[in-house]
């Protein structure tokens, strides 16, 4: 019965090779698809990731927060540029920010909690963005002149007329250049 082994350690070694082949696949759409962080503001003053949370699955009927990643500014018990994540970014999924597919699907997407048409983003909140910015532009990949803000991709005041994208990619440029991403 040699015929038979050899075919069983085929079928198992091209069983093998399609679970490793699924495995890869898997991590480089997870971990390695990323080509935008986009940059978004809440347009509210107030507000945490439960809140808004909450607020996408019940007017918008969606999973989860339109975004991955969201940084506080101290309103709703948390601290200014207080980082939390999502359960989109979690599970790497897309999100629901942009009305481009494109970004949806490619872009990580960053929300700043506030109303950036009104005022400028304040000092701890700005800090985290340009720390956490750096260090998902590193961990991902992602070049520097792919950070844009909402606006520079779709139609929208978002992340609002205070919030100088152009500075927010030379402090990033800066935090690489020095090696202080988080």
């Amino acid at each position: 019965m040699p015929g038979r082994k050899w075919r069983l350690r085929y079928f198992l070694l091209g069983f093998l090779a399609l679970i490793l082949g699924y495995y890869a696949i898997d991590y480089y759409w997870r971990e390695k698809r990323w080509r935008w962080i986009i940059v978004h503001h809440t347009a509210a003053d107030r507000g945490n990731m439960e809140y808004y949370r909450e607020l996408h699955q019940k007017e918008r009927g969606w999973p989860d927060i339109a975004y991955h990643i969201l940084i506080n500014n101290g309103s709703y018990n948390t601290m200014p540029g207080q980082i939390e994540v999502s359960q989109a970014w979690l599970e790497r999924s897309h999100h629901y920010s942009t009305k481009r597919t494109m970004f949806n699907y490619f872009g990580i997407a960053v929300a700043l909690v506030g109303n950036f048409c009104r005022y400028p983003i304040p000092g701890l909140q700005k800090e985290a963005l340009v720390e956490l910015l750096a260090r998902l532009a590193t961990d991902h990949g992602v070049a520097v002149e792919n950070i844009v803000g909402h606006g520079e991709v779709w139609t929208t005041e978002c992340p609002g007329n205070r919030v100088d994208m152009q500075e927010i990619r030379s402090l990033v440029r800066e935090r690489l250049a020095q090696g202080r991403s988080l």
